[in-house]
C-alpha cells in the first residue's frame, strides 16, 4: 500500500491476510487498533467472507463498521442472501450500494450471481469502484446515478459529512456540498438484461427516497417478483409523493407483505410505531423485508 505512514503499515501487517472477523471479540485487537487508529493516515486493505475491501478508518465512513466490528452489521440480510444463494443464483440490485458490502458478498457467493449497483454520491461511487477493481469482478455492473420513480431527471443530492446519510429528500444533517444528479428507474436498469432461473432481490436503502424506487420499478415488480430488502425511516414520512400511504397502496396493489428480519409479519401501522419511538439522535428502524404472498416461504430464511 502507497504512502502509508508507520502505524497503518504495522496495523495492515497484522490484519493481513486474515478474515477480519478472525478479530472478532479479540481484545488484543481492540486494544492494538484503539492505540493506533488515531495515527492511520490511509483506509486499511480487509479481507471478510470471500472478497476484500477498503475500510475507512474516519467515523464519517459506512466503511468504518468493517475495522470497529470486525464485520458487517447487517447479519439477518446477508445470513438470509446466502440461504437464497444455496437454492439459486441471485441478480441484485442495490440500490444505495454506498461502499458496495451486498453487492461484493453477492458477487463472491458465486460468479453464476448478477449484480447491478447504483450509487448516487459520485465521491461514494468511487470508493466503490475501487473496491470493486480491488476484487476483479466481472459479474457486476454499476451506475453513478439516483435511483427514482422517472428517468432522465435532474435532482439535488444533499451530501452529508456522514457518507451513508446523502439524500435527496432530507437535509436534518451537516451538508457538506449539493450537487446535481442524473435519476433512473429500476424498470430502465433491467429493461436489457435477461433473469433465467436467478431469484431477483432489490435492496433499497436511499435514505427518504426509497418508495420512489418500487414506483419506478413497476414493470420488474409485476413480471419477477422480487424480494424486496428495504429500509424504513422518518425520512420517508418527509416524501411528499411516495409516503408511507404509498406503501399501504403498493402492498395491497402488488400483494406484499412486510417481515422483520426475525420472520415476523408487521403492518404499515407496525413501521410508524416503530418510528414515532425513535428519539432525536436516531432516523432509521433498520431494514425489513417484503415477500410476495404467493413467496412467503422466504421467511423461513429468516432467523
Amino acid at each position: 500500500m502507497k504512502n502509508q505512514n508507520l502505524a497503518t503499515k504495522i496495523f495492515q501487517n497484522y490484519i493481513n491476510n486474515r478474515d477480519i472477523r478472525f478479530f472478532k471479540r479479540n481484545i488484543f485487537y481492540y486494544l492494538f487498533y484503539r492505540a493506533l487508529r488515531q495515527f492511520f493516515n490511509k483506509p486499511l486493505l480487509v479481507k471478510i467472507y470471500d472478497f476484500y475491501l477498503f475500510s475507512d478508518n474516519k467515523k464519517t465512513k459506512a466503511s468504518y463498521s468493517i475495522l470497529q466490528k470486525c464485520d458487517f452489521f447487517d447479519k439477518a440480510e446477508i445470513n438470509f442472501i446466502k440461504e437464497v444463494s444455496k437454492k439459486s443464483s441471485i441478480f441484485l440490485i442495490d440500490c444505495g450500494s454506498n461502499f458496495g458490502f451486498y453487492s461484493l458478498f453477492v458477487c463472491s457467493l458465486s460468479n453464476k450471481n448478477k449484480v447491478i449497483s447504483i450509487e448516487a454520491s459520485p465521491d461514494t461511487f468511487k470508493e466503490f469502484k475501487k473496491n470493486i477493481d480491488l476484487n476483479k469482478f466481472n459479474n457486476i455492473k454499476y451506475f453513478n446515478k439516483a435511483v427514482s420513480h422517472v428517468d432522465n431527471s435532474i435532482v439535488e443530492l444533499k451530501e452529508s459529512e456522514k457518507d451513508w446519510e446523502s439524500s435527496i429528500i432530507s437535509s436534518d444533517y451537516k451538508v457538506i456540498n449539493s450537487i446535481k444528479i442524473d435519476t433512473i428507474t429500476l424498470d430502465t436498469v433491467l429493461r436489457e438484461e435477461i433473469l433465467n432461473e436467478e431469484t431477483l432481490i432489490i435492496k433499497i436503502d436511499v435514505e427518504g427516497s426509497d418508495l420512489d424506487v418500487l414506483a419506478g420499478a413497476k414493470k420488474i415488480i409485476q413480471q419477477y417478483k422480487p424480494i424486496i430488502i428495504i429500509e424504513f425511516s422518518r425520512y420517508i414520512t418527509q416524501n411528499q409523493r411516495f409516503n408511507y400511504d404509498y406503501l399501504k397502496a403498493f402492498l395491497v396493489q402488488n400483494e406484499y407483505e412486510i417481515y422483520s428480519n426475525n420472520g415476523k409479519i408487521l403492518s404499515v401501522d407496525d413501521i410508524l410505531s416503530e418510528i414515532n419511538k425513535l428519539d432525536k439522535i436516531h432516523n432509521t428502524i433498520g431494514n425489513y423485508f417484503l415477500f410476495k404472498k404467493e413467496n412467503k416461504s422466504y421467511k423461513d430464511y429468516l432467523r
